[in-house]
């Protein structure tokens, strides 16, 4: 069960950071908040320069610290309230997410990261 476990947050993050690569393409900084509000380049720049901290931050909390399996937990609920988000902007004028690549990626990840809450709820990892 710790394979699946595993398996499901290494998705989770793979399908992410595929979905980050193409927001890129579609300028999701647009969408955001905070960032709308600047002019385009300087958003896609702090949007790109953004993920840096994000990736080391994941990367650091899901694969080496004494609390990974809490940060699984919560990055899997992050990946779904992400889907959520989708989902509701997918009306707005500026989106531009089409499938299939976002289905796969978006939704995948929230697929995946729902897995690993399940299997955490079924048996807890060492």
């Amino acid at each position: 069960m710790k394979t699946l476990l595993n398996l499901s947050l290494v998705l989770s993050l793979s399908l992410l950071a595929v979905h980050e690569m193409d927001a890129m393409t579609h300028a999701e900084w647009r969408l955001l908040p905070i960032l709308s509000g600047f002019p385009d380049e300087t958003a896609r720049t702090a949007f790109l320069w953004l993920h840096i901290p994000l990736y080391v931050g994941l990367f650091w909390a899901l694969f080496h610290a004494s609390w990974r399996h809490i940060a699984g937990l919560a990055f899997s609920g992050a990946v779904i309230l992400h889907a959520i988000v989708h989902f509701l902007l997918s009306g707005h004028t500026l989106y531009s997410f089409t499938p299939p690549i976002e289905t796969v990626t978006v939704y995948g990840a929230a697929l995946s990261g729902l897995i690993y809450i399940a299997l955490s709820i079924k048996g807890t990892p060492e």
